[in-house]
């Protein structure tokens, strides 16, 4: 189980130095263990001889919460006990002492499900409580309970447990109960329960079922919809390739003719352009990549080519048809699959059109290459004009004409420059500004 390790040490040297408040909220999504911690924590506060600040397990207090049959450890479900009357009743049973331990303990679950009127009731207990009653309100949505209680109690936030921390915890049960597994399996495992070890608990006695005991990425990623990183990288190839795009339009088929949910396979592939960002901008970690290791080693792999700012832009883009995608609630993977089809040739229509970088790369060159021209056509020592220069031209050839045309005395710079420079000829007054 995963709590901040600041809020683990306040709780450690409160028991040690016997300072022991008697309310605490315990918050988090759900599965994060936050029953469990109240349950050790209730276990440490009436066990009768703690070793090293941890409840002994062997002690009578200690083996009755084990069990479940403490008098002095109560759990209420707020969800089904939220009424008025049950926190009167709460309200009454708090005046009485512990049965054998030295706290009476009370761990309310989902107390934000609690009423109005019963958040009321039990702000007069906790703000007068009796010496020998401790309080451990656990919830998943903090907002909802009154500030009138949250300033009356002291809060501990758990966090996530990391996904490495799940697939170790898998690995150690899978030995335990002799389950055939590989890595990729393993990781496929903790990565479905997303943080929550009872939901890692839960899919893993359903991957046992599935697989029949060999828990394998091939068979897990089947059984969870997972086309695998071969088929997004030959999306991202090919949306990207020029002269194959025609590709992605196959790879959509196929994954549509498989039968995969498509709003999952949209998921996966923004998941995946997301990671190609990461590992290309070197902010990637174990946790932030949610891919085993073979999976980042391809993925890696195909990275070279590509640069920081066609990865964010197709990122960028990938995510906006799969929320549109969302938005529309379309009701057949057919519909879904056409939808996917036209934002996908829009998505590669848009990426072939230049960009505004490359124009004004483009028109920079240009500018470059007619003011080189131009200095090369009108290059003449100092002392002679232009007009000196095209008028001897023209008179050393009267010799062999009867008559010759003297040249003008100012050439037009801009008709040379157009004679010399074939192509279309734009006004610049309609040029919009860049």
């Amino acid at each position: 189980k995963e709590i901040h390790r600041s809020d683990e040490i306040s709780i450690m040297n409160a028991l040690k130095n016997n300072r022991v408040g008697h309310a605490y909220i315990f918050f988090f999504f759900f599965g994060v263990g936050k029953t469990t911690i109240a349950r050790l924590l209730a276990k440490r506060l009436n066990c009768e001889s703690p070793e090293d600040n941890e409840p002994c397990n062997k002690c009578k207090s200690c083996l009755e919460i084990i069990k479940g049959n403490s008098n002095d450890v109560l759990e209420i479900d707020a969800a089904s006990n939220r009424g008025i009357d049950n926190i009167r009743d709460l309200r009454e049973n708090v005046k009485f002492s512990p049965m054998g331990g030295r706290y009476k303990i009370y761990i309310i679950d989902e107390v934000h499900m609690l009423t109005d009127q019963s958040f009321n009731a039990l702000l007069k207990t906790l703000e007068e409580p009796p010496h020998h009653v401790v309080f451990i309100l656990a919830t998943t949505e903090y907002h909802k309970i009154p500030e009138t209680i949250l300033s009356r109690c002291q809060d501990f936030v758990f966090k996530k447990v990391p996904l490495p921390n799940l697939q170790s915890y898998v690995e150690h049960l899978c030995k335990i109960e002799k389950i055939d597994y590989d890595s990729d399996g393993l990781f496929w495992v903790a990565k479905k329960g997303d943080g929550s070890v009872r939901d890692t608990l839960s899919f893993l006695e359903q991957a046992v079922t599935f697989t029949d005991g060999h828990i394998t990425g091939k068979l897990i990623g089947k059984m969870i919809g997972y086309q695998g990183v071969d088929v997004q990288i030959e999306l991202f190839k090919s949306i990207l390739a020029e002269k194959t795009f025609h590709k992605s339009f196959q790879t959509i088929e196929k994954v549509y003719n498989e039968g995969a949910d498509l709003h999952k396979f949209m998921w996966d592939f923004v998941e995946f352009t997301h990671a190609l960002i990461l590992i290309k901008e070197n902010l990637a970690d174990r946790d932030s990549l949610n891919y085993p290791v073979e999976d980042i080693q391809k993925i890696t792999k195909e990275l070279e080519s590509y640069s920081s700012e066609i990865l964010t832009l197709l990122s960028e883009k990938i995510y906006t048809i799969y929320e549109k995608l969302m938005y529309l609630k379309l009701r057949n993977s057919f519909e879904m699959k056409i939808f996917i089809e036209i934002s996908i040739r829009k998505l590669i229509f848009d990426l072939n059109k230049p960009s505004v970088a490359g124009v004004l790369e483009k028109i920079h060159d240009l500018q470059q290459a007619l003011q080189k021209e131009g200095e090369r056509f009108v290059a003449t020592p100092a002392s002679r004009p232009i007009s000196q220069q095209v008028n001897q031209v023209a008179k050393a050839d009267t010799s062999n004409k009867a008559e010759v045309e003297e040249a003008p005395e100012d050439i037009d710079m801009e008709s040379i420059l157009k004679d010399k420079f074939l192509g279309t000829e734009v006004d610049s007054s309609k040029v919009p500004e860049i």
